[in-house]
């Protein structure tokens, strides 16, 4: 009998080092990473040095946290006139101050007040509702984003989901001009065109300039055009920088036997001259709307 407590006694232990181990094995909670779909861009988080150190104005919250000071540690909300206030010190002006800058004038505010002597002071924004900038159209979420301390039209874009399938290669940024004209009357909006893909020095640099306040970025629908009869894949196509007759063709699958090289039409309406049907060569141009339509050869 003993003999065989012994024995149960081993396999308990035997079974207990064997499963321990995977009940030890706790899985770590990690980031899972989505590709984004082909023709649009990544979703990308913002560093978190501009979320810190961002510009507060009327209508942020923040914590103002005074280590070891609990007490004197609040989170607040900034009035219209731009003033937070805070136990002790009372009243601080930080409209247009950055949350570190904010951060020094407390810690000096307690210091110069005699309240500590060495006082070590950290601000956050909770809630930024001063800087927005709104991006509309063909974006996967529109809508008004708040800048945490400078955000890009391409980091703006990115935040908002990326674009559609059905988003143009050029985006617009609107901008409200801050001068006024000779009569007092505000000046009219800057509209600042950026081209996505595969871009030049010149417009990567427009893509990463900083958005301000009030900015809106438009995200229009792909500018299409049209090609029919004679072709091996009829149907609409996007429209791209210098298109002309020969390429739309092309992007057709090229011209079936039956084809004739000599009757090609563009079909065109336009806002001036209404409806117009032009005798096309293989180099004319294509512009958005444009319906092309290849002809039988009639031998």
């Amino acid at each position: 009998m003993r003999r065989f407590i012994l024995f149960i006694i081993a396999a308990i232990v035997m079974l207990t080092g064997l499963v321990s181990p995977t009940f030890a094995q706790v899985p770590t909670a990690g980031t899972e990473l989505m590709s984004a779909p082909p023709g649009t861009l990544s979703t990308l988080s913002l560093p978190s040095s501009a979320v810190t150190n961002t510009r507060v104005g009327s209508g942020d919250v923040m914590r103002v946290t005074v280590f070891g000071q609990p007490d004197l540690s609040a989170e607040i909300g900034v009035n219209d006139k731009g003033f937070i206030t805070l136990p002790l010190i009372g009243g601080v002006e930080v409209s247009g101050l950055t949350t570190s800058e904010i951060a020094v004038k407390v810690a000096n505010a307690l210091r110069q007040g005699q309240y500590l002597r060495n006082p070590e002071v950290s601000v956050e924004v909770v809630q930024l509702r001063s800087q927005m900038v709104s991006v509309l159209g063909e974006v996967t979420r529109p809508g008004r984003y708040p800048i945490p301390g400078h955000m890009t039209v391409l980091e703006l874009l990115a935040s908002a989901g990326g674009l559609t399938a059905q988003a143009d290669t050029t985006v617009t940024l609107l901008r409200r001009k801050t001068d006024t004209n000779s009569d007092g009357t505000d000046g009219s909006d800057i509209r600042i065109p950026i081209l996505l893909g595969e871009t030049h020095a010149t417009e990567r640099a427009s893509l990463d300039v900083d958005l301000s306040n009030g900015d809106v970025v438009y995200v229009g629908k792909k500018k299409l055009f049209y090609i029919h009869g004679e072709v091996n894949r009829p149907g609409a196509y996007p429209m791209e920088p210098d298109m002309n007759v020969m390429r739309a063709i092309s992007l057709g699958g090229g011209m079936t036997q039956r084809a004739s090289q000599r009757r090609i039409v563009i079909n065109r309406n336009s806002a001036d001259n209404g409806m117009q049907v032009i005798k096309a060569k293989l180099a004319d141009p294509i512009l958005p709307g444009d319906v092309l339509y290849v002809n039988e050869s009639l031998f």
